[in-house]
């Protein structure tokens, strides 16, 4: 498919520019370095005034009367923003410090500096997001970019935890540090309001004809998500299924996709019922696949799936 030719063109030129930008901006000879720590200062006061402050989880939990799955997952996701806020504070006014001459500027410091004047994401503050593991690096924002979806992501939450009991009408999955723990969540609740173990739920997902923008309440059973993209195809509403992808499309946004937990006796039971195929999509967290596998998809197709499988098919929650 030409897009697939497009997508290799693209990221070939980014880790060029990357490269070229990374080596420019370590060179600090001659006057180049006043003006690199006079940009980084500039840099990290406007970052300072746009950091969201840390959520108080004392008046979060006194909110909170009964630990459901849900309940005890927003309060992880806000405990791991609070830990990302409080490391990027302390980090920046450190340095603040020491570009002012108040502190000896350290080796950490002057990692930070280096970053920070690429344009590029701290290694400590992706590991604080977990983005960050043992065969490298997960992010392919930029730190302006990573700058903007970490105050979206903290957005979500603030909203989530007026009341912890109350999801969004359809949870930004592609906002949340540990999707899978959401998802998991879910699980857990149909598998207590059947008294069933938990190792017996299967994912199983339903794509709907709407946006997240559009949903109005989730749903009694399952839950509602959005923020996903298909690489490789896309989905077609009108014959609910995956379809080929259109040119230059590269990463086509998903409709809202119900998750619900079934047994496999009751997927079994469903397969019998009905002639449809279905597509075991994978969904990652970002383009770079691999470690950032989260979950299993089943889509409906026309195609045979093997035909997607061959294609490398794929939802992604982060295109760039």
């Amino acid at each position: 498919h030409p897009n697939a030719e497009i997508g290799l063109l693209i990221s070939t030129c980014e880790d060029l520019f990357k490269a070229i930008f990374t080596l420019a901006g370590g060179s600090a000879g001659g006057g180049g370095g006043g003006n690199k720590e006079g940009a980084v200062k500039d840099l990290i006061v406007e970052m300072q005034e746009q950091l969201p402050a840390e959520f108080s989880m004392l008046d979060v939990k006194g909110r909170v009367k009964e630990k459901t799955p849900y309940v005890v997952f927003v309060l992880q996701e806000l405990e791991r923003m609070n830990n990302i806020l409080g490391l990027m504070g302390n980090g920046m006014r450190e340095l603040e410090l020491g570009l002012s001459g108040a502190l000896n500027i350290s080796d950490a410091m002057d990692a930070l500096i280096g970053f920070l004047h690429i344009n590029s994401v701290p290694p400590n503050w992706l590991k604080a997001c977990g983005q960050i593991g043992p065969t490298g690096n997960y992010n392919r924002k930029n730190l302006a970019d990573w700058f903007v979806n970490l105050k979206e992501r903290y957005q979500q939450l603030d909203e989530w935890s007026k009341d912890p009991y109350t999801r969004p009408a359809s949870v930004w999955i592609a906002g949340l540090y540990n999707p899978m723990g959401y998802v998991t969540a879910c699980l857990q609740m149909t598998a207590r309001a059947k008294s069933l173990p938990l190792d017996s739920m299967m994912i199983s997902t339903a794509v709907m004809s709407f946006f997240g923008s559009e949903a109005e309440a989730q749903p009694e059973e399952g839950t509602y998500v959005h923020g996903l993209f298909m690489e490789g195809a896309k989905w077609n509403i009108d014959l609910n299924s995956v379809s080929d992808s259109e040119p230059k499309e590269l990463h086509p946004i998903m409709p809202v996709i119900k998750i619900t937990g079934v047994t496999a006796e009751e997927l079994a039971e469903a397969k019998k019922k009905s002639d449809d195929l279905f597509y075991e999509c994978p969904v990652y967290t970002t383009t770079i696949r691999g470690p950032t596998f989260t979950f299993a998809a089943p889509l409906r197709t026309i195609k045979p799936p093997w035909a997607w499988t061959l294609g490398g098919v794929c939802l992604v929650m982060q295109p760039d």
